[in-house]
């Protein structure tokens, strides 16, 4: 599938939402959630598990969360759906979230309450794309998935302008977040485009960076974009291909680590 790329803004949902209703709602709708629940998990409750999907060449089984599916013809977004029944929720994105769907979802939203606490951001103002949220993924999940997908995250990053770095860990041995081929390539994109970006410690991070000097932290880390994974074979091949053309693995994996240690010297 090729799909338009973006021309404006897109849309994001807000922190508020997340934070106060997501979980909750997520709560009634799946009686197996709990507290360690990951966004890959719970996709395979909303849209089939990564295997149904391939041998059902698509989303399966499918849970009409917040509407999302009987929205129009052929599903739409959560983003759009929760705007339908949770007016206020989502506006014109302010942030852009780089993270991974490996995250538990209590951490992950805990992380982005912590970040507007720490920054001053009114949470009910603050608007988030997350790719979980604003892609349809009803169409992301058909068989090959979004030929240019690279083409779309960078536009859509360069229209939000401002990117938030969801981390897991300052262990860099383990971390998902340096595990995934996508999260390593989008700070390198924020970093040759010059566009601003922050750092959102979820709780295990916050507390692992409390007891451990700057000063040690690099013996433990390692980064090699080119060993990092995706769930999508497609998406890695066109990054690989950008990553040849731009310079090559050893240029992007030494920007990265500069600008992640430059900003946890700032938390």
């Amino acid at each position: 599938v090729v799909l338009p790329l973006p021309t404006e803004k897109p849309e994001g949902v807000s922190v508020d939402f997340l934070v106060n209703q997501f979980e909750k709602q997520v709560k009634a709708t799946f009686p197996q959630y709990t507290d360690t629940t990951t966004f890959e998990e719970l996709s395979g409750w909303i849209w089939g598990t990564y295997s149904d999907r391939e041998v059902a060449g698509g989303p399966v089984n499918v849970v009409d969360l917040f509407g999302h599916m009987t929205m129009r013809d052929g599903g739409a977004s959560l983003c759009d759906a929760i705007a339908e029944q949770f007016p206020g929720a989502v506006g014109h994105a302010t942030i852009f979230i780089s993270w991974a769907w490996k995250y538990r979802v209590r951490d992950f939203v805990e992380a982005l309450r912590s970040y507007c606490a720490n920054s001053k951001l009114d949470p009910l103002r603050t608007f988030c794309w997350i790719c979980y949220f604003c892609n349809n993924q009803h169409v992301w999940f058909q068989p090959g998935g979004v030929a240019n997908a690279v083409e779309i995250f960078e536009r859509n990053v360069r229209m939000v302008g401002r990117v938030v770095i969801v981390l897991d860990s300052i262990d860099f041995r383990l971390s998902i977040y340096f595990s995934r081929l996508w999260t390593i390539f989008e700070v390198y994109i924020c970093i040759r485009e010059q566009l601003g970006f922050e750092l959102a410690l979820m709780p295990a991070g916050q507390e692992l960076l409390m007891h451990t000097p700057l000063s040690r932290m690099p013996e433990a880390a390692q980064l090699n974009i080119m060993e990092a994974s995706s769930s999508n074979p497609a998406d890695a091949d066109s990054i690989r291909r950008q990553v040849a053309n731009i310079g090559g693995e050893k240029a992007i994996n030494t920007e990265v680590l500069r600008a992640i240690f430059s900003l946890l010297s700032r938390v």
